[in-house]
């Protein structure tokens, strides 16, 4: 990879100064007990090598100390770990990590030693201060930040060549010299994944600091490269805006905020270019696969640079003040965006406990509301256990009419539940809303609803599960013809009744499709038209958003038009389905209208995630 510092043109070599390193504070008891440092008399010797002199940083499971190295007569930094075997391997890992990475812009490791109390990693001691501190001081101009930017990418270019993944880049782990211009170390591999080998981290576990965390490593999906890209260039976003757009009081607020995307820098700065703006979103775009990837964020940073000059620093800093300042109106719309996708799910959790219950005699007349307003409340406070209890509501009734159908749903329902709720639960009861809007006669609004929601491959899922949703409960519940496709319902529930075996029930099941082969190809369609809204619909730019929905509902027509080519035997009822999709298309482009664009809006959380 090229080196990304060319086109700052400023950085030069430096000897470094005395500033103060490292500077971190923590409650938390020093791991290093064994050891009380002095101020008079002998300093503690460690490994007979190391004469620790101060401390100067403290982590989670670890405390850093400036030492003295008597045999190669320097001065290094000292990381101490308590011997507990998680956390010497976690050590062992990241000294392995850091080993592999040669670079200027890379802190670098010296030795990994033990001894009978401790882990010891030792590494060089980089003299200055963090970005934070720097941020924080209001001391860096635009093109300071850009410049800074660059040397990192470059660092993490260096580390992605060989397999090393940060997991944790933030201000805090960005050194920076006391010399003019800044020179950059990147520190603190210590939750480095390496490609290929064993994680340093179970999937799932969240590790890191949540505010600087990519939506995926929130979520506790795997991460790859992606995330790095994704930090850095939150890391740039609150160099320029001054703080970091997604930090709240509350973690589930800090995950929701990450989840919903930040508002555009140019929002924040209106000082800055539209360039520089959509550059730093392209980075931090909430899907990995549509994010920027690193060499080309460093390639348009380069670009940039002409367009900046140190003379705009104070402008700059007393704009980064006033964006600290949010008005009441964005406080108020943060605090709105946070409670509306929960009351959004919960209505939705109750609409499908009403329609189980107001149709089965399995529950008592007096559980009816009780069942219904605890599973919806249920669903807003707690999004992973919600969709269990919704499912069980479900799947009980269904299990002693037939055994056999219960099996089939209740294992449909583990799958579901494995894929769609763990990472995202807020969206994960989106398809009862197709079947909601199919009961209203204008269910062709949710595939372009779905792709906006879910963005790419999640808002694809929900597209043809929405699809799916709408047809078995359209069959459940007799309606015939079914909406859109007109075809006849002759499937007959009641041969479900007393059926023990899973595969009979299964065939049973399968019956519609096979007399109707449009029933499978209807799902298809809602995928294929969800594709362009999730692609383009950003609440970015008017006109991207008005392609996006036009692209989508063009491709949702085509495909119904399609159908009697692709099935001779049938026949689309054309004059109805045209009445109910114009209907649909001229509600979407209201509400694409009416709705704010995320130029004038706090970022509206596509779904918040909460720990259970």
């Amino acid at each position: 990879m090229p080196s990304f510092r060319a086109g700052a043109g400023r950085w030069r070599n430096h000897t470094g100064s005395a500033e103060k390193v490292h500077d971190r504070s923590s409650r938390e008891t020093s791991p290093l007990d064994t050891l009380t440092m002095r101020k008079n008399g002998p300093r503690p010797l460690v490994l007979n090598r190391y004469e620790l002199l101060e401390r100067i940083g403290r982590g989670g499971f670890s405390t850093v100390y400036r030492a003295r190295d008597h045999k190669m007569e320097r001065l290094v930094a000292v990381k101490v770990v308590q011997r507990i075997d998680e956390l010497t391997d976690r050590a062992a890992r990241e000294a392995r990590a850091a080993a592999k990475l040669s670079h200027p812009n890379i802190v670098t490791v010296f030795e990994l030693a033990e001894d009978e109390n401790n882990v010891y990693l030792v590494s060089e001691l980089v003299e200055g201060k963090t970005l934070a501190n720097r941020i924080s001081s209001l001391s860096l101009s635009d093109l300071d930040c850009l410049e800074i930017t660059l040397q990192v990418l470059d660092a993490l270019g260096h580390a992605h060549e060989r397999g090393v993944i940060h997991r944790d880049i933030k201000p805090d782990n960005i050194m920076l010299s006391a010399t003019d211009p800044y020179e950059v170390k990147v520190m603190d591999f210590g939750i480095a994944q390496l490609e290929n080998t064993q994680r340093i981290t179970r999937q799932g576990d969240v590790v890191g600091t949540l505010a600087y965390m990519s939506p995926e490593q929130a979520d506790g999906r795997t991460v790859d490269s992606s995330t790095d890209t994704y930090s850095t260039a939150l890391t740039l976003y609150e160099c320029l805006a001054g703080s970091n757009p997604f930090r709240a009081v509350t973690a589930a607020e800090t995950v929701g905020r990450v989840q919903g995307g930040a508002l555009p820098l140019s929002h924040v700065r209106p000082d800055l270019t539209e360039d520089l703006s959509l550059l730093v979103e392209a980075a931090m775009d909430p899907d990995p696969a549509l994010r920027l990837d690193l060499t080309a964020f460093a390639a348009g940073i380069e670009r940039l640079l002409p367009d900046f000059s140190d003379d705009e620093q104070a402008t700059a800093v007393l704009r980064r003040t006033d964006a600290n300042h949010p008005s009441v109106y964005n406080e108020v719309a943060g605090r709105l965006s946070f409670v509306a996708p929960r009351a959004a799910n919960a209505a939705l959790a109750a609409l499908a406990a009403w329609a189980v219950v107001s149709h089965t005699t399995l529950y008592p007349k007096g559980w009816s509301l009780g069942l219904i307003a605890g599973v919806a409340v249920l669903e807003a406070l707690l999004p992973r256990i919600g969709p269990v209890v919704l499912s069980a509501i479900m799947i009980l009734p269904a299990a002693f009419f037939s055994p056999g159908l219960g099996v089939v749903l209740a294992a449909a329902a583990a799958a579901y539940y494995l894929f769609m709720v763990p990472g995202r639960p807020r969206s994960a009861l989106l398809p009862i809303l197709a079947a909601g809007l199919g009961y209203m006669g204008i269910g062709l609004v949710y595939p372009a609803a779905a792709g906006v929601a879910g963005r790419f491959r999640r808002g694809l899922a929900l597209a043809l599960l929405g699809a799916v949703a709408l047809t078995g409960l359209q069959l459940a519940s007799g309606s015939s013809p079914l909406d859109y496709l007109g075809v006849a319902n002759n499937w007959n529930p009641a041969a479900l009744q007393d059926v023990y075996s899973p595969w009979k029930a299964l065939s049973i099941l399968a019956e519609p499709v096979i007399q109707q082969p449009v029933l499978a190809l209807q799902p298809v369609i809602w995928l294929l038209a969800a594709l362009p809204a999730a692609l383009l619909i950003r609440r970015r730019n008017l006109l991207a958003d008005l392609s996006g929905l036009l692209l989508a509902n063009a491709l949702l027509l085509a495909g119904y038009l399609s159908l009697p080519y692709l099935a001779p035997s049938y026949r689309l009822p054309l004059g109805p389905f045209l009445k109910t999709f114009t209907l649909c298309v001229i509600i979407q482009f209201v509400l694409l209208l009416i709705s704010p664009s995320a130029k004038h809006r706090p970022p509206l959380p596509h779904e918040c995630t909460e720990e259970t």
